[in-house]
């Protein structure tokens, strides 16, 4: 039953609903503090010489601000700042799932048959403007699945999603290190197949963040979410902060544990979304939430995190937006100021393209200009 169909029948007092229709402050914060994050990682990636360069969870010597991945030849094994983006964003949407379950109703089944698709398909758009245009499998069509997962498993007690998340990411483990095709397609280093190039490799376009099937990873990091998202449905205090640290000890102890055990088969790599990876970013996430949540929902610290709130409140139009304004920019000409840098003066034209993007969503959520799906 939605909340507004409560207050009209009065199955609740008003005071207690008001209560509980009350944003967790924290919640839009994180999310945006993820994009923002997000689309500097992306700017700084080609970029050479970073710094806080260093061996992280057992990574080739790699910086914080790129992704473990980024050394050729390296297996992409561990884990940077850079590598916990995605899983802080996909465990986020998981957070929101109850939320959005109780506030849509009967409703909410159509909600998320539409999301699902809509998320794959503007996934394939999206890297279509940076990568020419084919069936692209990337990150947008993994949290699609993720989502459509998180929102299946809210119909299992948390008792079962616990168990599944073990389960799901166990199948994963054992898939990955016995088939070759669970985790990678094609010809790696071959041309990918596109509308310019007919002749590249079929198989390629699916394996840009990881393949369709390897997805449940993602999802098992979405269910995680529910777990803690239910928590915040309770709006206590207590329950939120104790959820936040058993969720964080459990999931990264035992993702530390996977990751060190059988190296390196099982250890940490993004590319792969092995489950140890999976794991153990799902309890930092969890922990950096708490963070949010005891500075802003406890505390009661909240003006400080405004400039992570405008990526917040309309983080689809952050993330899809950097692709187009990309092209206004070097459409007018500024190509080179985006591009050739390094060390900390690439740090500093990271941030510049982040607070260009910022700028933007900033204009278009004073104008209720919002993307949401």
């Amino acid at each position: 039953m939605s909340e507004e169909k409560d207050i009209e029948e009065g199955a609740m007092p008003t005071s207690e609903m008001i209560k509980k229709k009350k944003r967790v402050a924290s919640i839009d914060a994180s999310r945006g503090f993820t994009v923002l994050a997000m689309i500097f990682v992306i700017q700084v990636a080609q970029y050479k010489d970073l710094p806080l360069t260093g061996s992280w969870f057992g990574s080739a010597p790699v910086s914080q601000f790129k992704h473990a991945a980024a050394v050729e030849g390296a297996g992409g094994i561990g884990c940077t700042f850079t590598d916990l983006v995605a899983p802080f964003f996909v465990f986020i949407v998981g957070m929101c799932i109850p939320l959005s379950r109780r506030r849509r109703g009967k409703e909410w089944w159509n909600h998320v048959g539409t999301r699902t698709f809509l998320l794959i398909v503007l996934g394939v758009i999206y890297i279509s403007l940076i990568l020419k245009l084919s069936y692209w499998w990337g990150i947008l069509q993994a949290i699609g699945v993720a989502y459509f997962m998180g929102a299946v498993f809210m119909l299992f007690p948390s008792l079962w999603r616990w168990l599944a998340v073990f389960a799901i990411l166990g199948f994963h483990a054992f898939m990955s290190h016995h088939f070759h095709w669970w985790t990678t397609l094609g010809e790696e280093g071959a041309p990918f197949l596109t509308i310019a190039n007919l002749a590249g490799d079929p198989l390629r376009p699916l394996t840009v963040h990881c393949t369709p099937w390897a997805s449940i990873s993602w999802g098992a990091i979405t269910i995680v979410g529910t777990l803690l998202g239910e928590a915040i449905l309770t709006r206590s205090h207590k329950k939120i902060i104790t959820q936040s640290l058993i969720i964080g000890a459990v999931f990264t102890g035992i993702g530390y544990a996977v990751h060190r055990f059988n190296w390196p088969h099982y250890a940490m790599n993004k590319d792969t979304v092995s489950a140890s990876y999976s794991l153990f970013t799902s309890g930092v996430s969890a922990f950096t939430f708490l963070i949010f949540y005891i500075i802003m929902d406890v505390a009661g610290y909240k003006k400080w995190a405004w400039i992570f709130i405008v990526f917040g409140a309309n983080a689809l139009l952050g993330y899809f937006m950097q692709p187009v304004v990309r092209i206004f920019v070097f459409a007018l000409g500024f190509k080179e100021y985006l591009s050739g840098h390094s060390g900390w003066v690439g740090m500093y034209y990271g941030l510049m393209w982040t607070a260009l993007l910022w700028v933007v969503v900033y204009w278009c959520n004073r104008r209720n200009i919002y993307w949401k799906i």
